[in-house]
This record gives structure tokens, C-alpha cells and sequence, in this order.
């Protein structure tokens, strides 16, 4: 794990920072899971570079597996869906990303908050992309809407 900061900005060199990164988020609720999101279509090859788009005012996301163009929308921003801008790093401009969520499920077992976390691929600059209430779901439920 190689968490740093860059000129004033977290930075990490794989998926497993940004994980870490999730779960020490200040001022939040506790992150006690956190899952890096890779595209399903691809069997036990499931690749984790993306492209993402989200809105945090609406807490809303969708990735888009670079590999082969299968777009995902997290948890239920399909239905509140507000045409956001693509992500791109506020450091270098690039927009592939490897995404994550931290969960919060506090009793073990129901998810309370997710937040999604992404890592720019170019120079590995740290970022949060949206949080959503989620109304005590079970865990395997929401992993599976991610």
C-alpha cells in the first residue's frame, strides 16, 4: 500500500489504496466493507478500468468497462438518471478510472451508505465520485446492484 499525497492531492498506485483510502474517509460514516468494481462480462478475467460518470449532488453512478463498452448504473441511478459529465482527474485530465465502493454495514449484515471512490489510472490521484443512502439492504443485494 503506497498512499502519499501529490501536491496536495491523495494518491495511490493500485486498487487496493483506493480501497484503504474508502475506508479512512473523515467526517462520514464508518466504511466496514469495501469492494473494487470490475465488469462481469469478461468471466474470471474481470477487468477494473473504467469510465465513470456520476453526480454527487443526486447520488447517482454509472461505470463503463473500457474493455468492452458494458455500462453499469450502481444501486438505482438508472431511474433518477440526470446526464452527468464524464469524470475526468482534476490533476492530469484523464478519465479512466478503477473504481470502488466502501460500504457502511454496521450490524454485519444490512448496508446502510455507500460511497464510490475512484483511482485515475495516469497518475493515480484519489477521488470520490458520489455517496447513497441505502435504506438497510442486505448486503448481498447491494453488492450485487454494483
Amino acid at each position: 500500500m503506497v498512499l502519499k499525497k501529490v501536491a496536495g492531492a491523495r494518491t495511490g498506485e493500485d486498487a487496493e489504496d483506493l480501497r484503504a483510502w474508502l475506508t479512512g474517509l473523515e467526517g462520514s460514516p464508518a466504511v466496514h466493507e469495501t469492494v473494487v468494481l470490475a465488469c462481469a462480462q469478461h468471466g474470471d478475467e474481470r477487468p477494473t478500468w473504467a469510465y465513470v460518470e456520476g453526480n454527487a449532488a443526486q447520488g447517482i453512478a454509472r461505470r463503463r468497462c473500457l474493455a468492452c463498452a458494458t455500462a453499469v448504473s450502481l444501486l438505482d441511478s438508472a431511474e433518477r438518471w440526470t446526464h452527468p459529465p464524464m469524470w475526468a482527474c482534476r490533476g492530469c485530465g484523464q478519465s479512466i478510472v478503477e473504481v470502488a465502493a466502501g460500504l457502511s454495514v454496521p450490524d454485519g449484515e444490512h448496508v446502510d451508505w455507500v460511497v464510490v471512490g475512484v483511482r485515475c489510472v495516469e497518475c493515480g490521484r484519489l477521488a470520490g465520485l458520489t455517496d447513497m443512502l441505502v435504506d438497510h439492504q442486505p448486503l448481498s443485494q447491494v453488492l450485487s446492484a454494483l
